[in-house]
């Protein structure tokens, strides 16, 4: 082609010389052969090579040798090689198409020989550039010989050169690797020529070519940054004036293949246009040329970036006819790149490492970039963050162990070796190694291209996000050799900015006459505004200077840029653009890097500038020309230069001259600034004006200091209208950033249609708005919402309830967490937050390392330690945090924190006044009323708080006096409410009477709500503390009645309790009653004081405080208030049963209206207005009260009221509060009257209604006395039924009874008793007769017909005569339930007929005598079945009702099998049909009845079947534990069947049928000991020859089947040592063989493990929770097991291990009898070696598990099943 370059000939020549002669060496010890090949025998590198051997010396300079020197030496090359095959045309081409492909000879394989080839490529139209796109390019150049230089590897080696034959300098010469790159000619030919040298270097590349069609007007422009330097500017024509119309511009920038462009766009004013229709209007295109991603942009547009995927960027700027603008300002410049990198331009998206989420590769660099709208910036979260952490050095780590308290040598070098071990921070390092160039590892690095700020991060990193400024950004991923890390995988998104603003005029000075400018706009005391001429108004006669006033403010007005520019003629001569910065220097803006844009190329770098503003003026200089000091010196350059003219100073600098009396803006004309000395080029302007462009957005990076941050003009305006700020705050990713605005004033505007804040957060896009005019607001960004790795232990929280526990909870910390472990709870403005933490023990050696923090004050931090009772903290803000520092050598446990709001309630629009809420300290007592500030705002709620410091351990107690609601129906209201517990009252009526409030726990709020309309309510209120005790023995009772009592009642209660404590709280209304029904603690000590063990009774109103002791007899106490606290208070020495006692809440007297409470000896009463009437509506309450061990004695001196006969109307009630004995009288009553009571409470209640009340009423005087020690209660009952209870049921009797009760029905009748519950302390062991509590019938002759004690089911007693006596009696010691009897007058009847019967037929039908009603009493009847020898009696009772008791010893039904010996027993009620079969054809049912208790009795049918023939009932327990049998059917049984199995058995019986056949084996009746796994007794049904088995064991329901696969098959039972159980029963039959096995699910349920649970099945198996791991600490559990009725409930302990102590008062387990009574068995605790049973009294029972706060064990394993109470296998 003839366009060999003469470099290249000089290369291709030079390799050839060198390389034919030197191609390979053979070397002896003084000769060697030196070897080459010939040239190739045909043109174009065709033909063959032939070997050439040379001799030559061995020496530094080898010399030619005789040939036969080198004889001895082997030459294995071969004699001759093959040269191409391929034609010249491969490398001799011309491409004249607009697109094609160029590639390296034979790609892709490598090139082999030394080669020259040329490409020409040369496009039809002149107006066409040629894009060569490189995809593939490795050219490993020359292999460096001696004398060479690296630069010669390009010049000699393997190369690429690219030219443009059109444009000689045009050239590039390529070699090496390089990523995918473009090359751009300046016309439409191009020539690629490629040279090798050798054929064993890999050589190759691929490239594709595309003609772009160029345009030849004059705005055309050419750049290569290696030719016109790294970077430079762009702008469109006339910028900063208007571009023209008509324009289509094209500008092309071109870098070196091992760089990227980025392009900064820095001012952009189009025409507008819609960016959806492509901006069909003026507009600016971008495209990359490789991979030719384009944007188009119009309109207004940010400041922003645009990064190449390559090294090639073409913009193409077009404008229409019509409308013109500022146009753009482009600066552009080059980095570095190692490959084509990720680029993201869609929203959302997400993108990870490589590999992800397995480990990324080693030694790798990956780039990501995402591509936003200059309309937007991006948010970046990182949802999983695992690199390798950080390099730290010895130093750094002995510093942080001496932080975290590792003083000492031993405990350092432990430290040590956990940070070594990784075991410091969990799994990582990273939670406290900074990361930075010089210690990170693996890393990404953030470019925020736009701004060119760089971000960092390594390590692990809980979930966080990162927000740029501009719209692009550059993630570059690094790793080292280390491949254990995961990497991160993270989103994008995109968040929208407001529009640009427009350029602002703030200053402007007209030369000529002007003096003094600078000064002027230096001087901040006042703002110029002579005139506001517009900004273009710069005509030099127009008034000399204009100043806007926000320049005296200027570090509040948001100053994004600012604009120097320098007019003549109207017309923008020289123009310089700053970044703003906010500060009230105005010199700041004048700093080099902030620099952003002059048309000077010398002032990109900024090098060596000086940019100074002071009273003599503006200059922009270096620092040898500022202020013309220096103006002889040729290195002074200057490019402006505001010349004011002090009066009689002149300059030295020539230009400066004509200035000497006249104001002169100078600017350097030269592309490149003017020097000093000479002056030249320097030009001066008519007018000097700056302009700012203001932007509220901001991007802080937060640091632990505080900053502060103000709305736009806040302080001294209003912020103006039309603002749309956006704040972004960032910090670290291990730091929260809090927001407390201390003043908010806005708009008020709920519907967000005018002024508001909105805050969000940038990783959960959780965002909250602000109205108004509200305080006190806290704000929280970037959140650790989740965390993904162990070592982070922070969160932040928004919901309104929630659970906390710390970390590695129920355990300890397992790792020390150095930055701590954090828990914020971020409420909406107008709410509180409350923590309510039910467990707290924390210990440390140093501190504080627990603390609660309030944020919106730095004092509001409460540290805490120790082990600390259920507590709250309420917080002053919308806000609360708390924060601990985990070590593993500390002692952390049990923390649960629930998070409630303090608001429950919701209004529209809520405003929240910081006045309207106080804290007080309940340690120092005080005072507190009605907020003042809710008196006139109407709806205001207002807040008191008063609370004590949980390590105090104490509560609050209010005291209200004279609330006064002015409001109506709860229109206003007081509310009180307990932090923790959430316990409440709401106070909606005036209650002039005192009343108080007490805590459960440290802190109680007060809520005010003054109601909708203007009122003046008040109160007084007194708050103060009190002790508080141990939770666990701490109760409160709010309802209107009950009962309670000591721990462990009726047992001896803990003497290892200091104080158990009763809170009784009633409405302001009311007073507390409290009864004592039982009393027996501790006695008196020598001096008769109560001071070892005792109760307290606690007037919380009026602080009485009285101590009771020793044994009482029941007594009573009232409070005068409404709250009473009961405090059990024991030593650790005697223990007794302690109380029980009842309470109940009256009307509380009113000693200002009527009624009172009266407590001393004696004194007297009267009703009101008395003696005259005494009004209609009355309620009087008269409380008389007198010391436990006296009584009262009422005597009426008259007693008149509205008489009544039923006395419903005006009335008097006495009631003896004790024994609940009452009295009601009206009318007239005679006088005296004399009402005595058996206690030392009375309740006195008069009541008159709306009518006649023209009566006196009463008057009367009281005294006291002894009482008597015995309880004794007579009543008598003449009607013909009715219901006999025994004292305070269903509560337990009390001791020391004595009740007689009779019944009279008429003559000739007899009394049918049916107790329906009967709960009494057991016989007596040694005597086995009831002689401690007992009921006991006389009959009327008061002879005893029964005596009774225990617990039993229902029963009846009839008894032949129409009277009779129940007698009961209790002793001193236990108590229970006692016993409820319902009594009917019944006929007497004589016995009935015989009622035996005998039944031959093949059916029939029998019933009980009397059927359907009772059978008599003392019956017997029999009842036979004889039928033929062939069939057996198959019985149904339809229906079956007798009297029912364990082995049924009274009332019964047996069945027998005459023949055959087997014999069931029934009694009880049974829902549904019993069925029984007979083995045999003679049947006897035998019907028994004792005296006492008939009931309804039964019917049944009975039926006949054949009895199987040749049937056999096999065991497997015969001889050698084995029986065999071939027969086709039979019965199989559990030895001794139907009796209990015994233990330690080992039977099999093996079945072998004919091969066709298959085993059918059916169980009716199966009941084995349970085990999860049938470990225990067993049945193993085998099928055979495969051997598949099944295992069963436990009460499965029946019946189930079981069927072989085989022929054969083996029923094999097996028992253990322990616990047999009733066996089974079934049978065996042959069936045609299906090849499988069939087995019917059991029904048994999966063990139950949960803490509280009901089980309702036949049986089953249950745990403790955990099991077999630890049951948890102060566990209280319940597992109620319920089966049907007429059947008893076996409980079998398997495994059983709970905490050990004599008395079993820490941990244990109690089995109560819900159906009995509640009986309750002993406690059982401690590590059982054998299983043990319990069969319960009824059907009804709870397995409770209690344990305290210290020690857990595995708890037990149990099954269970039903059992019945009417059957009796004999």
């Amino acid at each position: 082609m003839g366009r060999v370059s003469s470099l290249v000939e000089y290369c291709l020549l030079s390799i050839l010389i060198v390389y034919s002669l030197k191609v390979g060496i053979v070397q002896g010890q003084t000769h060697q052969w030196i070897t080459t090949y010939t040239p190739c025998s045909k043109p174009c590198g065709g033909g063959i090579q032939t070997l050439v051997k040379e001799c030559f010396t061995v020496e530094f300079e080898p010399k030619p040798a005789f040939k036969q020197y080198c004889q001895g030496l082997v030459v294995i090359q071969p004699l001759t090689k093959a040269c191409n095959t391929q034609s010249c045309e491969l490398c001799e081409r011309t491409l004249t198409t607009l697109s094609g492909i160029v590639t390296s000879p034979y790609y892709p394989e490598k090139f082999t020989l030394p080669r020259y080839c040329a490409v020409h490529i040369e496009l039809p139209e002149a107006n066409r550039r040629v894009v060569l796109a490189f995809s593939e390019f490795s050219l490993d150049g020359l292999e460096l010989e001696q004398g060479l230089t690296a630069e010669d590897v390009c010049i000699c080696g393997t190369i690429c050169l690219l030219h443009d034959p059109n444009f000689d300098k045009i050239r590039e010469e390529l070699c090496g690797t390089k990523p995918p790159f473009v090359w751009v000619s300046q016309s439409n030919q191009l020539d690629v020529e490629f040279i090798t040298e050798r054929h064993d270097i890999f050589n190759r590349f691929h490239a594709n070519y595309t003609a772009i069609t160029t345009s030849a007007s004059g705005c055309t422009q050419f750049i290569d940054t290696e030719v016109d330097g790294p970077n430079g500017f762009l702008t469109s024509l006339n910028f900063p004036n208007h571009y023209e119309n008509n324009l289509h511009c094209e500008y092309i920038i071109q870098a070196d293949p091992v760089h990227r462009l980025i392009l900064f766009v820095e001012s952009f004013q189009l025409e507008p246009g819609n960016p959806k229709t492509n901006c069909n209007t003026d507009h600016l295109k971008i495209s990359d040329l490789y991979t030719w991603r384009n944007d188009v942009y119009c309109g207004t547009q940010h400041s922003f970036a645009w990064v190449s995927d390559s090294n090639g960027v073409w913009l193409v700027f077009h404008t229409n006819h019509e409308f013109v603008y500022e146009g753009f300002l482009i600066a552009y410049e080059v980095i570095d790149r190692d490959y084509y990198p990720l680029v993201f331009t869609t929203f959302p998206g997400e993108f990870q490492t490589p590999g992800y989420p397995w480990a990324y590769p080693a030694f790798t660099k990956f780039e990501y970039l995402i591509h936003a709208k200059p309309s937007e910036v991006v948010v970046i979260t990182f949802n999983d963050f695992h690199l390798e952490a950080a390099h730290t050095t010895e130093e750094e780590e002995i510093a942080l162990c001496e932080k975290l308290g590792f003083v000492e040598n031993d405990t350092l070098d432990t430290c040590l070796e956990m940070i070594e071990n990784g075991d410091l921070c969990g799994r990582s390092r990273s939670c406290y190694i900074p990361c930075t160039e010089e210690t990170a590892q693996d890393f990404i690095e953030i470019l925020d291209v736009y701004y060119s700020e760089i971000s960092m991060y390594c390590g692990y990193l809980p979930t966080f996000s990162w927000v740029s400024k501009g719209n692009e950004v550059l993630l570059r991923f690094y790793s080292d050799e280390n491949e254990d890390f995961k990497g991160f995988s993270a989103s994008y998104r995109a968040i929208e900015r407001r529009p640009p603003s427009e350029w602002e005029l703030v200053f402007r000075a007209a030369s000529g006459r002007e003096r003094n400018a600078a000064s002027k706009w230096l001087d901040e005391s006042r703002g110029y505004n002579e005139g506001a001429k517009a900004a273009k108004s710069v005509t030099v006669g127009s008034l000399q200077t204009y100043k806007n006033r926000i320049v005296n403010e200027w570090e509040n007005i948001g100053v994004r840029k600012v604009k120097i520019e320098l007019y003549k003629s109207g017309n923008v001569l020289s123009a310089f653009i700053f970044e703003g910065i906010e500060s009230s220097n105005l010199t700041d803006w004048f700093e080099c890097e902030n620099l952003i844009y002059a048309p000077y190329s010398n002032l990109y770098n900024c090098t060596d500038l000086v940019f100074k503003i002071d009273e003599e003026g503006i200059e922009i200089a270096n620092e040898l020309g500022s202020n013309g000091d220096n103006c002889t010196d040729a290195d002074g350059l200057v490019w402006l230069d505001l010349q004011d003219v002090p009066d009689g100073s002149y300059t030295t600098c020539s230009y400066e001259n004509a200035a000497a009396t006249t104001t002169r803006f100078f600017y350097s004309t030269l592309p490149e600034g003017t020097p000093t000395n000479t002056g030249t080029g320097m030009e001066y302007a008519d007018v000097f004006t700056i302009w700012i462009q203001r932007d509220c957005d901001q991007h802080l990076i937060m640091n632990p200091s505080e900053r502060s941050v103000e709305s736009e003009d806040y302080g001294f305006a209003n912020y103006p209208h039309f603002e749309y700020c956006d704040m972004y705050f960032t910090t670290d990713p291990l730091q929260h950033i809090t927001f407390n605005f201390k003043d908010f004033i806005m708009q008020t505007d709920c519907e967000l249609q005018r002024d508001y804040v909105v805050i969000e957060d940038v990783t959960s896009e959780y965002w909250i708005c602000f109205v108004g005019n509200k305080v006190m607001l806290n704000g929280r960004l970037q959140p650790i919402m989740q965390f993904l790795i162990p070592e982070y232990c922070s969160s932040l929280l928004r919901s309104s309830f929630g659970n906390l526990t710390n970390l590695d909870y129920p355990d300890s910390p397992q790792y020390i967490r150095p930055q701590g472990c954090s828990t914020l709870v971020h409420a909406p403005p107008a709410d509180r937050v409350v923590f309510s933490f039910n467990k707290f023990s924390f210990d440390f050696d140093i501190g504080p390392e627990f603390v609660i923090v309030d944020n919106f004050g730095n004092d509001l931090l409460v540290p805490l330690s120790g082990h600390l009772y259920p507590f709250s903290c309420t917080s002053a803000s919308n806000e609360l945090a708390l924060w601990y520092y985990p070590q593993p050598h500390k002692i952390i446990s049990d923390i649960q924190v629930k998070l409630v709001k303090l608001n429950k309630f919701h209004l529209i629009c809520l405003l929240f006044n910081l006045g309207c809420l106080e804290f007080y300290d309940a340690e120092f007592s005080g005072f507190f009323d009605w907020p003042l500030l809710a008196m006139p705002t109407g709806s205001q709620n207002c807040f008191t708080i008063i609370r004590t410091h949980p390590v105090l351990n104490r509560r609050v107690t209010l005291t209200f006096s004279n609330l006064v609601l002015q409001l109506l129906e709860c229109d206003a209201y007081l509310q009180v409410q307990d932090s923790t517990t959430s316990r409440n009252d709401k106070y909606c009526t005036t209650a002039q009477v005192s009343f108080t409030w007490t805590s459960d726990t440290n802190e109680a709020i007060i809520k005010f709500y003054h109601g909708p309309l203007p009122a003046l309510h008040q109160v007084e209120a007194e708050y103060r503390s009190l002790q508080r005790v141990d939770p666990q023995w701490y109760q409160v009772f709010t309802e209107d009645s009950g009962h309670f009592w000591s721990p462990n009642y009726p047992n001896l209660y803990p003497n290892d309790i200091p104080v158990a404590e009763y809170l009784f709280h009633a409405n302001a209304f009311q007073l507390v009653l409290i009864v004592f029904t039982d009393f027996g603690v501790e006695g008196p000590d020598v001096n008769g004081t109560c001071r070892n063990d005792y109760v307290r009774l606690y007037d919380l109103l009026d602080q009485r405080k009285d101590n009771y002791c020793n044994d009482q007899p029941p007594f009573g106490w009232c409070s005068s208030g409404n709250e009473a606290l009961v405090s059990l208070i024991v030593d650790k020495t005697a223990q007794k049963r302690g109380f029980y006692a009842n309470y109940a809440f009256l009307p509380r007297p009113d000693p200002a209206a009527c009624g009172g409470l009266f407590n001393s000896d004696s004194g007297e009463f009267s009703s009101p207005n008395y003696p005259r009437a005494y009004g209609n509506n009355q309620l009087c309450v008269y409380v008389f009260q007198v010391s436990s061990d006296k009584r009262i004695t009422l005597q009426f001196d008259q007693l008149v009221t509205q008489p009544d006969v039923k006395c419903e109307k005006d009335h008097l009630e006495v009631q003896d509060k004790i024994t609940g004995r009452k009295n009601v009288y009206c009318g007239t009553v005679g006088v005296p009257l004399t009402w005595t009571s058996q206690g030392n409470v009375i309740v006195m209640t008069f009541i008159s209604d709306l009518t006649d009340s023209a009566y006196s009423g009463f008057t009367g005087s009281y005294t006291i006395s002894d009482r008597e020690d015995t309880q004794t209660c007579i009543e008598e009952f003449m009607a013909q039924s009715g219901t006999i209870k025994s004292p305070r049921f269903p509560s337990d009797y009390y001791n020391n009874a004595n009740c007689r009760y009779e019944i009279t029905v008429d003559e000739g009748f007899a009394i049918q008793l049916t107790f329906v519950e009967f709960n009494l302390e057991p016989v007596n062991p040694t005597t086995t007769s009831c002689d401690f509590d007992y009921v006991e019938i006389l009959d009327g002759n008061d002879v005893s017909q029964d005596k009774l004690c225990g617990s039993r089911g229902p029963f009846e007693r009839r008894i032949i005569s129409n009277k009779v006596t129940l007698i009961f009696s209790s002793d001193f010691i236990s108590f229970y339930k006692g016993f409820v009897v319902n009594y009917e007058q019944v006929s007497l009847t004589t016995p009935p007929p015989s009622c035996d019967q005998v039944f031959t037929g093949t059916s029939g039908v029998f019933t009980s005598p009397n059927y359907p009603g009772n059978y008599p009493d003392n019956t017997e009847c029999r009842i036979e079945i004889n039928v033929a020898d062939t069939l057996r009696v198959k019985i149904t009772f339809t229906d079956f009702s007798l009297e029912g008791y364990p082995n049924c010893p009274y009332d019964y039904v047996k069945v027998t099998d005459i023949e055959e010996g087997i014999m069931e027993k029934y009694c009880g009620r049974i829902d549904g049909p019993i069925e029984w079969r007979s083995e045999s054809h003679n049947v006897l049912v035998l019907f028994h009845s004792d005296d006492r208790t008939p009931s309804s009795g039964f019917t049944a049918i009975y039926e006949t079947e054949p009895i199987p023939v040749g049937a056999l009932s096999l065991s497997g327990c015969g001889s050698g534990g084995l029986v065999e049998t071939s027969a086709q059917f039979g019965q199989l049984i559990s030895p001794n069947y139907p009796r209990p199995y015994s233990l330690n058995q080992n039977c099999r019986v093996r079945i072998t049928l004919r091969p066709e056949k298959a085993c059918l084996i059916t169980f009716t009746e199966f009941a084995l000991e349970a085990h999860p796994k049938c470990a225990y007794d067993y049945v193993e049904l085998t099928s055979f020859p495969d051997g598949a088995s099944e295992r069963f064991c436990g009460t499965p329901f029946v019946p189930f089947t079981w069927r072989s696969t085989g022929n054969i098959c083996e029923v094999h039972f097996n028992s253990d040592a322990f616990v047999p159980s009733q066996g089974y029963r079934g049978s065996f039959e042959a069936v045609e063989a299906v090849g499988r096995i069939t087995v019917a699910p059991t029904t048994e349920a999966p063990t139950a493990s949960e803490c509280n649970q009901e089980l309702s099945h036949k049986s089953g198996t249950f745990t403790t929770p955990n099991y077999p791991a630890k049951y948890p600490l102060n566990a209280k559990c319940s597992t109620r097991i319920r089966v049907p009725e007429g059947f008893l409930i076996q409980v079998s302990f398997r495994q059983f291990d709970v905490e050990d102590e004599p008395n079993c008062n820490w941990d244990y387990v109690e089995i109560v009898d819900n159906g009995a009574g509640g009986v309750k068995t002993k406690r059982f605790c401690g590590n059982f070696q054998q299983s043990f049973t319990h069969t319960s009294l009824s059907n009804d029972i709870e397995v409770k598990l209690v344990s305290d706060n210290y020690e857990s064990k595995t708890g037990y394993f149990a099954s269970y099943k039903a059992v019945s109470n009417i059957v009796n296998i004999g």
